[in-house]
């Protein structure tokens, strides 16, 4: 079959390996366990050789990792029960015990951070984050020794965008395995196994599903790191259930139609608000003045995303709640991806467990507004927003 994404999005996924039927829609199985007449059968299929309780391998669960593996430009996928349940198998497979170093970014999704410090807690690790989009990252990195490195491919909210290709030379220099939240560009916008990393997740609920209406996660990289992966699962029982994986699916069938005009109206609304007096500054990698602009154009494919940021001139937290009661098209929810237009504040929502110390080092500010741009007509989503700003900000 083709490797370009357009077409593996459509066919991937699409038959159970062993079977010879081929139904167009792959059908939900919802039974959780399943007998065999052959005993010989039956004890194959508790090593995982075919279908026989869901916990250690599931249908359309195992549907939907053939199809984000050829996505990914992986050899193999494992899913999980959301995006978090897959940041935090990465964590736990390593095995990381008193002493080890775990990077990971400063300016990144606080929840991840929060998780990150916890587990490092408990297995006596210690965390350092840095500003992985910095020059002098790699530099970092090599000076650290970290036994894990965890990258996002366009940090949460910020869209800072480091050279995921620098940070593998540099974690392959001292042997500290690479994982990249690559959530926000998709695989449509990045395959970040392909730039070295070891591990690429996604939170599929976000643009992979594309309709908020089934949460998921997924680790891809080599068959050996996904092997661990699975049969640490099969023991934690992270799974993900039938419909959220059929669901899941369905939005990857549409994923490069959607992401291409997801980017395209996001470019187009950065603009517009660039050119608005109420707008201190706007944050979107496809910006000539974005400072991270050269990198985006080297790591980025088919465009710079679908997430813009921005900052309300002079606005506090209070201007910016108000700014969430104004829209009318968007929609005030803490979440992205959708096929309509989501708004948040940042430092009340993605950055929400972090500390203030930490959201002033990151440089996430009490004004910054996150925007999943949808499938609107742009120049309505862009009125919706600016309109929003001008109403809030009335004194």
């Amino acid at each position: 079959m083709s490797t370009k994404r357009k077409t593996v999005a459509v066919h991937a996924g699409a038959q159970l390996t062993g079977s010879k039927s081929q139904p167009v829609v792959p059908p939900i199985h919802v039974s959780a366990v399943s007998f065999f007449d052959n005993s010989d059968e039956l004890d194959a299929a508790l090593d995982g050789k075919d279908y026989v309780y869901s916990r250690i391998a599931a249908p359309n669960a195992a549907l939907l990792e053939e199809a984000v593996a050829a996505l990914e430009g992986a050899e193999a996928c494992v899913a999980y029960a959301s995006g978090m349940a897959a940041l935090r198998a990465v964590f736990d497979v390593l095995n990381l015990k008193q002493g080890d170093v775990v990077v990971m970014p400063a300016d990144g999704y606080g929840v991840t951070r929060s998780l990150f410090k916890n587990l490092a807690a408990r297995t006596g690790a210690r965390v350092e984050a840095l500003i992985l989009s910095d020059a002098s990252a790699p530099e970092r990195i090599v000076a650290l020794r970290p036994k894990l490195v965890l990258a996002e491919s366009v940090t949460n909210p910020l869209l800072r965008v480091p050279d995921i290709r620098a940070l593998s030379r540099a974690c392959r220099e001292v042997g500290a395995a690479l994982a990249v939240d690559a959530t926000f560009p998709s695989p449509y916008g990045q395959r970040a196994c392909e730039l070295g990393a070891d591990y690429s997740i996604q939170s599929t609920t976000k643009w992979l599903n594309g309709h908020s209406d089934a949460l998921g996660g997924t680790v891809s990289g080599s068959r050996e790191k996904m092997a661990a992966l699975r049969a640490a699962r099969l023991l934690g029982g992270d799974v993900l259930g039938p419909f959220e994986a059929w669901l899941t699916l369905r939005g990857v069938r549409t994923l490069p139609v959607r992401m291409k005009a997801h980017c395209e109206h996001a470019l187009h609304v950065a603009k517009r608000l660039s050119e608005s007096p109420l707008v201190a500054r706007v944050h979107y990698p496809g910006l000539p003045e974005h400072p991270d602009h050269a990198v985006a154009r080297q790591v980025l494919e088919g465009g710079f995303g679908g997430m813009v940021a921005f900052d309300i001139k002079g606005a506090g937290r209070p201007d910016c709640f108000r700014f969430l009661e104004k829209v009318k098209l968007a929609r005030a929810a803490p979440s992205l991806g959708d096929v309509c237009t989501l708004v948040m504040h940042a430092a009340s929502a993605s950055a929400r467990r972090m500390t203030p110390e930490e959201r002033q080092a990151a440089g996430i500010g009490e004004s910054l507004i996150r925007v999943s741009v949808g499938l609107e007509d742009p120049d309505d989503i862009a009125d919706d927003l600016l309109a929003a700003v001008a109403e809030a900000m009335q004194r």
